[in-house]
């Protein structure tokens, strides 16, 4: 895209401020309301929970999250709420109260303002931590996607409004969790020297809880920086949400071995709880949702993200996928991956006639855990290396989807695979974009970004507008347009391919609201989700795509045999003036 320029000269940078300042917005793309109807501050209106993860704007690209509730008056006003951080940065715990914070929504369902003047951003004044920016697009009253949208950072996530839970309504009940994050900072990421990072860490597993919220069994995986310990026993902990924010204890092993985590929890609803530890490391973040009794038969579109462990390559991992489930288990051979393997795409399965895709669930399910063992075809995360009989997976289904996390001590790969229950696009509709991943300059640089837009899908042509962060380089309402071409092969796959101001994208159809992606480009390695504004009901695609393992934008750049950048398509491009900075900080832990 004409972003991936990257501006890393201060020259150039001081140069488009001015061009900014006195642009006034006058060559700013129109505002163009979904064809289902226009949007406005009415449409925020209640509770809200929201949670943002990524990368903060530093020298050691700290691992950042950001969680909490607020409460819209329907009028652009935050008249209260929580937030919580937590982050692998010095004193980067927060737990604060919102005071207040203002909001506009435009007919698009995006913040209104100007490119020179981003007005309408969603802002959180908390009561001894500053001030806390973020963009949107609303989908409908009930969801909207978010960015972080400051100079401290950059990251991506969602808002939902939030239902009345009482401790009644989770009692008895089973779930299934994913949480990611990071164990802390250092220079050897799964057994190879980079610079100062933060450490890859996840979770997955599954606890039933009594009726008064206390946890009576449950079974956890765990991969630290590419070690795994798998099938561990949870012997204790609870939900309470008799607060706000609610909390909750897990806690593996017993007696002087024993470990518990501990966090604030936001329910969405009785079926959809969201978690961010509070604790000393790990830092974790992410959804339970309540356990269900089988891995869906037929097609599951799949998002996974995790880092490429190969020494000559150690970069970002993503991909995206269908498999194929039988009732036994099995994953049949016409499953097929897109993968973006530290700035190289490339695809697997029946798609280029390549091995198939096959695996067996080794284990039956157990206490909500199975095991996926892939026989080959899989691609993980190693120089594009397909897995050989030596792949395996904790798997965990869930109204969220199937959790699922690498267990096999060849890397650290972690995602969701969701039922497919629809196969194509409506055009004629608008969808909010959001994708969260890592920039490459083609040389040497490296940055995390996240981008954030709305468009109008016209059969395949995609026009709007898009916001980006740069880890902290602020972008506000360019241009957006895309062609969309649906696959022949593959039904409710397709690829966009960018005009302006956009990345190659390989996406998946969920269902009739939702559509995840990955990015088939060589300047970006990233997932994304498309989101259908005006939708009727809430995609879970959408609750916790973006909260899989945040892709590392720091460790080693692929050696110079990388391919070059893709074209990029020219525009105008602006920037914002951040916020003043704020002083961080934190409650005892």
């Amino acid at each position: 895209m004409s972003l991936r320029a990257r501006l890393a000269l201060p020259a150039i940078l001081s140069a488009l401020a001015v061009l900014a300042a006195c642009g006034g917005g006058s060559s700013d793309p129109p505002v163009n309301p979904p064809p289902s109807g226009n949007f406005s501050n009415s449409n925020l209106s209640g509770n809200y929970v929201f949670s943002v993860t990524g990368t903060a704007a530093d020298t050691s690209n700290d691992f950042v999250t950001i969680m909490g509730s607020f409460t819209a008056d329907g009028n652009g006003n935050i008249t209260g709420g929580f937030l919580d951080q937590n982050s692998t940065a010095a004193s980067g715990l927060i737990l604060d109260n919102i005071t207040s914070g203002t909001y506009s929504v435009g007919a698009d369902g995006r913040p209104v303002g100007s490119s020179s003047n981003p007005a309408g951003l969603l802002t959180l004044q908390t009561q001894n931590s500053g001030t806390f920016q973020f963009d949107y697009v609303l989908t409908s009253s009930r969801h909207g996607l978010l960015t972080q949208f400051e100079t401290f950072g950059s990251a991506s996530g969602s808002l939902d409004l939030q239902a009345d839970v009482s401790p009644a309504d989770i009692a008895g009940r089973s779930y299934a969790f994913n949480l990611t994050g990071a164990s802390g900072s250092g220079n050897n990421v799964c057994g190879f020297s980079a610079s100062l990072t933060s450490i890859p860490f996840a979770t997955v597993g599954a606890f039933t809880l009594d009726t008064g919220g206390n946890v009576v069994s449950g079974v956890e995986d765990f991969n630290n920086n590419c070690t795994a310990e798998a099938n561990v026993a949870i012997t204790g902990g609870d939900i309470d949400l008799s607060t706000i924010p609610g909390t909750a204890a897990l806690t593996t092993g017993t007696g002087g071995s024993a470990i518990t985590y501990i966090f604030d929890v936001y329910p969405i609803d009785a079926t959809h709880l969201k978690f961010i530890e509070i604790d000393s490391q790990p830092m974790l973040v992410g959804d339970a949702f309540t356990q269900t009794s089988a891995i869906p038969v037929g097609n599951n579109v799949f998002t996974m993200a995790g880092f490429d462990i190969d020494p000559n390559v150690g970069g970002p991992f993503t991909a995206a996928g269908i498999f194929d489930f039988d009732a036994d288990g099995n994953i049949h051979s016409d499953s097929v991956e897109d993968i973006n393997d530290a700035w190289l795409p490339g695809q697997f399965g029946s798609i280029t006639g390549g091995p198939p895709i096959t695996a067996i669930s080794t284990t039956p399910l157990t206490g909500g855990r199975a095991e996926i063992t892939f026989v080959t075809g899989f691609v993980n995360g190693n120089d594009g290396i397909a897995c050989s009989s030596n792949c395996v997976f904790a798997a965990y289904p869930s109204s969220g989807g199937v959790q699922m996390l690498e267990i096999d001590n060849g890397g650290i790969t972690n995602g969701v695979a969701y039922a497919q229950t629809a196969t194509s696009l409506a055009s004629g509709e608008g969808y909010g974009l959001s994708q969260t991943g890592v920039f490459f300059d083609g040389v040497q640089f490296s940055t995390a970004e996240d981008d954030i837009a709305e468009f109008t899908n016209n059969n395949g042509r995609f026009t709007g507008i898009i916001d980006v962060n740069q880890q902290g380089t602020l972008f506000f309402k360019n241009s957006f347009s895309a062609d969309y071409t649906a696959d022949t092969t593959v039904i409710g796959r397709g690829s966009v391919s960018p005009n302006s101001n956009g990345y190659f994208l390989t996406t998946y159809v969920v269902d009739n609201s939702t559509a995840v992606a990955v990015s088939s480009d060589n300047t970006f390695v990233g997932l994304g989700v498309l989101a259908k504004q005006n939708s009727s009901a809430k995609s879970n695609a959408v609750a916790n795509h973006l909260a899989v393992l945040r892709v590392n934008s720091s460790a080693h750049v692929r050696n110079s045999t990388a391919k070059k950048a893709s074209p990029a398509h020219s525009s105008t491009i602006h920037t914002q003036n951040g916020p003043k900075s704020r002083s961080i900080k934190t409650r005892s832990k």
